[in-house]
């Protein structure tokens, strides 16, 4: 549905011109509407503002529930695929042929190929021209260029096709041939928006006229029709004698006769409540095995023993002893042995504080010598003397040296 609602349009040119002046016009579904005015009426205006070519400078558009004064550029093509257009000089493509002036509407929306190719002579062929699909614009007549311009605006199946002055330029015959289409397609259920000055084809067609002046709407047969719709409620005729109301009087009497008294209701008797069974209760309660069950609890026992057969006895494993592991006694190496030696040797052996490890007495012996002023040799006979003493207090060392090998005793005998 088309809904223009208090729409002006003014240009911002030196005359501030007033195009449209608060039109409210509103279009169902399915309708074939005549819009007709003299130029400078407002019509293509109309047309402009309903495509989102242009913008109201008051009111709003609003259709199928879009407010179209405010949609973003960037979602108008998508809105007016809603549409297909018919103009006075058809705007076919001289260098395309008729399928291919039609195809265009197809590729620019960015149909599948596939689809074009069933699509396009469907829409010629609706308009009768599927025999002049390889033609060029040029080798067709004004009437056949029309039928390809509404082929195209066909084809991308529209909700709403508007045609501005489609017969302008053509013949009677041609013109009929076109208005004829027009209301085929609306028979279909497209609303079809005519823009047109042609009085004579408005008059043939017999459909809703909107005429405009000045920017104005004039008159609307949809209007007059409301009007005579009104009118053809017919009044009452003086003749028809209407009957008198009855006097007062009566009324009064019928008033002051006692109304008969109603019957009182019989008062519903309440239903006796059911008496609670004690037994019943009892045998709810009484959870055990009812006589004569016991025997056949038995008896079903006794069938399932007879039927399974005898399951073994689980095999009892012997008592097994502690586990007790050997403890070996593994040979002293040898490295071990001489360090049990070496450790019985150092036991209770205290070294002198004088005596020095002969590396350190060698790295020190000059340090040694000039601050203690000592002699040459930095042991002294002190420290011979500790030596042999604690060789007589440990005989075993002594005899683990005469057992070393001679070369480990010369070297040891150098060293003393």
């Amino acid at each position: 549905m088309i809904q223009f609602r208090q729409i002006s349009k003014q240009y911002n040119d030196g005359a501030k011109t007033l195009a449209l002046d608060g039109v409210d016009l509103s279009i169902r579904d399915g309708e074939f509407v005549f819009i007709t005015g003299d130029s400078g009426a407002g019509k293509s205006t109309l047309v402009k503002l309903l495509m989102g070519m242009e913008k109201p400078t008051a009111g709003s558009i609003i259709v199928d529930g879009v407010n179209v004064a405010q949609l973003e550029r960037g979602k108008l093509p998508q809105y007016r695929r809603r549409f297909g257009c018919i103009y006075q000089d058809f705007q076919l493509l001289s260098d395309f042929t008729a399928y291919d002036n039609v195809a265009f509407a197809q590729r620019v929306i960015g149909t599948k190929a596939k689809n074009i190719k069933k699509r396009v002579p469907r829409a010629l062929a609706e308009v009768g021209l599927e025999e002049k699909a390889k033609s060029y614009p040029s080798q067709l007549s004004g009437g056949e260029q029309q039928r390809v311009a509404i082929a195209r605006a066909l084809v991308n199946g529209p909700l709403y096709l508007i045609a501005d002055e489609p017969t302008g330029n053509l013949d009677r015959t041609n013109t009929d041939e076109v208005m004829a289409l027009l209301e085929s397609v609306n028979n279909t259920g497209t609303t079809v928006i005519v823009i047109t000055h042609d009085e004579q084809v408005v008059e043939r067609m017999g459909k809703r006229v909107v005429e405009m002046k000045s920017g104005r709407i004039a008159s609307d047969t949809a209007w007059l029709a409301a009007e005579k719709a009104a009118e053809s409620v017919q009044p009452v005729p003086d003749n028809i004698e209407l009957t008198a109301p009855a006097p007062a009087v009566e009324a009064a009497k019928a008033e002051e006769a006692p109304a008969p008294k109603a019957e009182p209701e019989p008062e519903p008797v309440p239903e006796p409540e059911p008496e609670e069974d004690e037994s019943y209760v009892q045998e709810t309660l009484d959870l055990g095995p009812a006589p004569g069950e016991e025997e056949e609890i038995e008896q079903v026992v006794m069938d399932l023993e007879a039927i399974t057969p005898p399951q073994p006895e689980p095999e009892v494993l012997p008592e097994l002893p502690p586990l007790v592991v050997p403890t070996v006694e593994l040979p002293e190496s040898e490295s071990a042995k001489k360090s049990k030696r070496v450790s019985e040797v150092l036991k209770g052996w205290t070294a002198p504080v004088e005596i020095l490890d002969t590396a350190a007495e060698e790295a020190a012996g000059d340090i040694l010598s000039e601050e203690a002023g000592a002699s040459e040799d930095p042991a002294g006979p002190e420290t011979a003397a500790g030596a042999e003493t604690a060789e007589a207090e440990s005989p075993e060392p002594a005899a683990e040296a005469a057992e070393l090998p001679e070369e480990k005793k010369e070297g040891g005998a150098e060293h003393a």
